[in-house]
């Protein structure tokens, strides 16, 4: 019952905020404010509106006439960011798959407390479109940030989901990445999968595309499948790669030269590893889980792990332990980390997997702040976007029943969701 009533409580509260208007004040009082720009907790009163966070008070001015909720017991964190995603939707075995597309992936994340994400390849006119009517304010949801494209090799990656641009000479590297900057692409994707199956840009087109990404001003994420692949990436300048590399471990020295050269690693960690947690664990009972996944997403991995081999097992169980090594020697070189999940991909729920991410970031050596700070003040900024909070940082944030200073699992127990400064309904 006092669950139901809480229920009840914040719907009120929710649907009385719903009308607010831009210009509107709303004051979280007697909260208490994690901020892992600082790693600084903090009770204090949070005074915020649409653009952004406008104070932080000790006690509630006796003249406020906005809108006030009593959040006593409960903190507040920065909205989290998905530095990895496609808002395709999700997918399981056995064809099961909920196609969502960006405007829907924004409304479903939110719920999961994701206040942001990085799609990494879609339809390109698609994201820009939709981008674009955000931007507009005619439609609502999670911050869409995006690459647009995604840039390969004629044949290379991301060319058999759908259409993306490829790169054969400089001339094209130059030109499609001019054409992007154009576009407002908040970063460039490019792929790098030498030694693969599939075709790869060479190190030298790579270095091109990183160049020219460079002068327009704009960020480079790189899909990295192979040690090899680093090594190119690293040479050619780029600011990120994003996964971990399925030929061998990152060792120790590898590590150190990214962190040398300040490469920002998104290993999708969970994307790699948590198929197998889906179907002999009980990760998708979570409350959260159920939340925003569809039944029959779920129904599609437990028939799965029944169909499972013993020795699909052990594979499986070896390639975790591969992909936690890597994680292991990137942490004890002071790479930066940043949470980005792939979904879209098996083994992902839209939203839900970036807590997925912190979990398994704790799991393999970093300290709760740093993997809330993973998610949240560094991933904003990469994004070269306000971070922590502090006045005149983004005003979305995520309200949690519990500490995930404690506990990483509590990022999980939301209480509330606040967007551009209006509660999530």
């Amino acid at each position: 019952m006092k669950n139901q009533l809480l229920t009840l409580t914040l719907c009120l509260l929710i649907s009385g905020f719903s009308t607010l208007t831009a210009a509107q004040q709303l004051l979280l009082t007697n909260g208490t404010l994690l901020d892992p720009s600082d790693k600084s907790s903090t009770k204090q009163h949070l005074l915020l509106d649409q653009s952004g966070i406008i104070a932080r008070l000790d006690s509630i001015p006796a003249d406020f006439t906005g809108q006030q909720l009593d959040i006593s017991g409960k903190f507040v964190i920065p909205g989290l960011i998905d530095m990895h995603t496609h808002a395709f939707g999700n997918r399981a075995p056995h064809s099961q798959s909920e196609t969502m597309g960006p405007a829907a992936a924004a409304q479903v994340v939110l719920h999961a407390g994701v206040t942001g994400f990085v799609d990494l390849f879609g339809n390109e006119e698609q994201l820009f479109e939709h981008r674009r009517l955000q931007h507009s304010g005619l439609i609502a949801g999670a911050d869409i940030y995006t690459s647009l494209s995604c840039l390969t090799a004629p044949g290379g990656h991301c060319s058999q989901f759908g259409k993306t641009r490829t790169i054969a000479n400089e001339d094209e590297a130059k030109q499609h990445i001019r054409e992007l900057a154009a576009k407002q692409a908040d970063v460039i994707k490019l792929v790098s999968t030498l030694g693969g199956r599939l075709p790869s840009l060479s190190p030298e087109l790579l270095k091109t595309a990183a160049d020219e990404a460079r002068k327009q001003g704009i960020k480079t994420i790189v899909h990295i499948h192979t040690l090899a692949d680093i090594d190119s990436a690293i040479a050619a300048g780029v600011d990120a790669i994003t996964h971990l590399p399925d030929d061998a471990v990152i060792t120790a020295d590898l590590a150190q030269r990214l962190a040398t050269y300040k490469v920002v690693v998104i290993p999708t960690l969970a994307c790699d590893t948590d198929e197998y947690e889906f179907m002999f664990s009980n990760v998708l009972q979570a409350t959260l889980a159920q939340k925003v996944a569809a039944p029959r997403i779920i129904a599609g991995y437990q028939k799965a792990a029944s169909e499972m081999t013993p020795q699909q097992k052990q594979q499986a169980k070896q390639r975790m332990d591969k992909y936690y090594q890597s994680i292991k020697n990137l942490i004890a070189a002071d790479v930066v980390l940043l949470t980005g999940t792939d979904a879209g991909n098996y083994g992902t729920l839209q939203g839900f997997t970036v807590h997925r991410e912190m979990e398994k970031f704790v799991a393999a050596g970093l300290s709760n702040w740093q993997a809330l700070a993973s998610a949240t003040s560094a991933a904003r900024q990469f994004l070269a976007k306000p971070a922590g909070l502090q006045p005149g940082a983004q005003s979305s944030l995520v309200i949690l029943n519990g500490s995930p200073v404690d506990n990483i699992s509590n990022s999980q127990q939301i209480f509330a969701v606040i967007h551009q400064g209006k509660l999530v309904n």
